[in-house]
């Protein structure tokens, strides 16, 4: 009974530690840090959040983080879809056995000479790939990875975001049921999309 209690009272301490590192209204760059925990690539399998911010930097490495950490699916969502770094990340994960797959917005990027060598570039790899033209844009800009974890925000997968624009990323580790939802939501739009045929 007492084991009981003392987990039960190390619960309470614990969110009680996370309010007082919570920040005050108005400020910036602690929430992170408060609520981040041991996000993926850890020991943990709690759920925990991260946040990024461009063009500080941190919202790219966050979108490479989540990557990186893909041990057996990756699904990915986007609207702009140009940048090299992110390409040779999904390119990186296919080669070591991760299943990817890539939806995009059709227009924006089939009239974009650098979205479609990005596209080119994931289909030549191996990394099944299809543009979605039934809505007047696909405005979706995230990823699912291994059911669990999903990236979420602003940040569309171009260098532009990464370095020029303000934009946000938003973690969510360790969340299979949320996961859940957005591939759902990832699969009825991947029904919705056609084969990207390469240009090579």
């Amino acid at each position: 009974m007492w084991i009981g209690q003392e987990g039960a009272m190390r619960r309470i301490l614990a969110c009680a530690a996370l309010l007082l590192l919570a920040p005050a209204a108005g400020s910036t760059g602690q929430v992170r840090e408060a609520f981040a925990g041991n996000p993926a690539g850890g020991a943990s399998e709690n759920p925990a959040i991260e946040v990024g911010f461009s063009p500080e930097g941190t919202a790219e490495s966050l979108v490479l983080k989540v990557i990186g950490s893909a041990r057996s699916s990756i699904r990915l969502a986007g609207y702009l879809f140009t940048s090299p770094v992110i390409v040779r990340a999904l390119t990186d994960a296919r080669h070591r056995g991760v299943d990817v797959a890539v939806m995009v917005d059709y227009r924006n990027n089939i009239e974009d000479a650098r979205s479609r060598q990005a596209l080119n570039l994931l289909v030549t790899s191996g990394i099944e790939t299809r543009t979605v033209d039934v809505y007047p844009n696909h405005h979706d800009k995230y990823i699912v990875v291994d059911g669990r974890h999903v990236e979420t925000g602003s940040f569309n997968f171009t260098t532009t975001a990464a370095k020029r624009n303000s934009e946000n990323v938003l973690v969510l580790w360790n969340n299979p049921k949320l996961a859940g939802q957005y591939i759902a939501h990832w699969q009825s739009r991947w029904k919705q999309g056609q084969p990207y045929q390469s240009t090579y």
